[in-house]
Formats: C-alpha cells, sequence, structure tokens
C-alpha cells in the first residue's frame, strides 16, 4: 500500500469514521486515489482494461477531498459527519444545487456526506452556518 493511500485511509477514518475498507474494495494510487471491487479485479484478469473504478478522493498538495462519486460508494459507512434529511423539499433543492442553511451542532466543519433518509446524494462543505453544495454541476438535477 503506497504511502498516500496510507494517508487517504487515515482521512476517511478520521473525518468520516470509516474504517475496513480493505474488506470489500482495492483502492488504486492514480495520483487520485480510485475505489474498485475485489470482483471487479477478477473480471480484470480475462479483459482488458485501460483503467478500473472511479475517483473516491482528489489528492491536493496537503489535503484530500472525499468526491460524490466516491462518497455514493463508501458513504454507508460513515459514521460521522454526516447529515440525515428526512424533508423531501430540502433534499431535492439540494440535489439541484442550493446549500443548506443550519447550525449542525454533530457536525464538524468542513467535508460532510449529505443523505436524503437511507440514500447518499453527495458532498457538502460546512462551514458552520452552511452547508455549502458540492455536487458537480453535470450530476444535479434540474426543473
Amino acid at each position: 500500500m503506497s504511502k498516500k493511500i496510507e494517508l487517504a485511509v487515515e482521512f476517511l477514518k478520521n473525518r468520516f469514521g470509516i474504517e475496513n475498507l480493505n474488506e470489500n474494495f482495492v483502492l488504486i494510487d492514480r495520483g487520485d486515489i480510485w475505489i474498485t471491487s475485489k470482483e471487479a479485479l477478477k473480471v480484470k484478469e480475462n479483459l482488458k482494461f485501460n483503467r478500473i473504478g472511479i475517483r473516491l478522493i482528489r489528492v491536493f498538495k496537503n489535503n484530500f477531498k472525499l468526491t460524490t462519486s466516491g462518497s455514493q460508494v463508501i458513504g454507508y459507512l460513515a459514521k460521522k459527519n454526516v447529515l440525515v434529511l428526512e424533508d423531501e423539499k430540502l433534499a431535492l433543492s439540494y440535489i439541484k444545487g442550493n446549500d443548506i442553511y443550519g447550525n449542525f451542532e454533530n457536525l464538524q466543519k468542513g467535508q460532510v456526506i449529505v443523505k436524503f433518509k437511507n440514500d447518499i446524494l453527495g458532498i457538502g462543505l460546512y462551514d458552520g452556518n452552511k452547508i455549502k453544495n458540492q455536487i458537480p454541476i453535470p450530476k444535479r438535477i434540474s426543473d
């Protein structure tokens, strides 16, 4: 396991309480950190691929950023910094690209996973007063 992958695993543990990724997933260092299932790697042995998996974490000089797609794959494992929305209108507003305003005492400032009930919507950036929408524009829904 590369040093970068070790740091990424530590980031996921500290930020989101996500542990034991190695039980079902394989992490790949391609500059950014990618993730795939162990089963997909078995398929790759018989087929020719340029790349397998999805981008889990974007890597910057001194920090990591969980991607929306990554959150949708592993977010069910998160034990902290998760906002669960129960209001369907608020969830719909969020996936349209709007921010969520409020003081959420159970969240730390920084990246958070946003869910509607049991469904992972994506990532937001919490500043203590609002959760800034981080869902990429192509993944948002429109009216």
